[in-house]
Parts: C-alpha cells; structure tokens; sequence
C-alpha cells in the first residue's frame, strides 16, 4: 500500500499518532456516559441501534457496540493492533455518518466522515510510531 501512501518520514510520523488519540477520544466521550449509566443501575439504550436492530435488543447491542469502542479506543491509546481497531472505526463511522448527511445534519455528518477518514488512513497504514505495535515489530525485526 506504500504506493498509494507514501511512507511517513520524521516528524510525519506523530501525524498518525494524533489521529489515533483524536479518534480515540471521541469514543471514549461517547462511551464513558454509557458506562456510567450502566453502573448507576440506569443502561443506556442507543436511539440508532433501537433505528437499526429494533427495540427488543437494543441496550444489548448497546453495550456491545460501546465494548468494542471502548477496546478500540484504548487499542488507539496504545497503538496495539491499531490496525485492526480501524476496521471498527471505518465500519461505525461510514454506518453512522451516511445517514446523518443524508438527513442534512451536515455538521455532525462532517464530523463523522473525518473520523471515518482518520480510520481508515490508519487503517491504511498503521501507527508504528509511539506505538506497542512499533515496539513489537523492532523487537521481532532484530532477532
């Protein structure tokens, strides 16, 4: 793929870190009121999962969506299997954002649609700087 992307070089190489704290902080702004709401006693029920998988199923799926935010944030955080958390990213965002531009909530859609670029950027190339998965590849490259 480094024909289509170029390799990063020098200071190029935190761009793709900002991207992955950027994007793991909008799930986990997301996610940490759900959460807590599940622990008060109070789960949160999603109005586009309830859109999408209807009402019998929807703090279920709820909470399962929000789990895999929340391990891909953290994989984002760390660097770790980076590249396998952005399949998550572009899946959710390109769900959630096609229908917030098509309804005309443009800001919200335009917001979403640069997560969804941001993921699959890193989708794309990965993160090895700053990263676990960096370290890990160093650390098999010398043997």
């Amino acid at each position: 793929m480094h024909f289509v992307f170029p390799e990063a070089k020098g200071w190029g190489t935190y761009a793709y870190v900002a991207l992955r704290v950027v994007v793991a902080g909008f799930w986990l702004r997301s996610d940490i009121p759900r959460w807590a709401a599940l622990v008060v006693g109070h789960p949160a029920a999603n109005g586009f999962v309830r859109n999408l998988f209807g009402v019998g199923m929807v703090v279920p799926l709820t909470y399962f969506f929000t789990t895999l935010e929340t391990l891909a944030a953290i994989s984002f955080l760390l660097g770790l299997l980076t590249r396998l958390a952005a399949v998550w990213g572009v899946v959710e965002f390109a769900i959630i954002a096609t229908p917030a531009l098509l309804m005309g909530n443009s800001e919200e859609g335009l917001v979403l649609a640069l997560l969804l670029s941001a993921s699959l950027v890193l989708l794309l190339n990965g993160s090895p700087t700053l990263s676990l998965d960096g370290l890990i590849a160093k650390r098999v490259t010398t043997r």
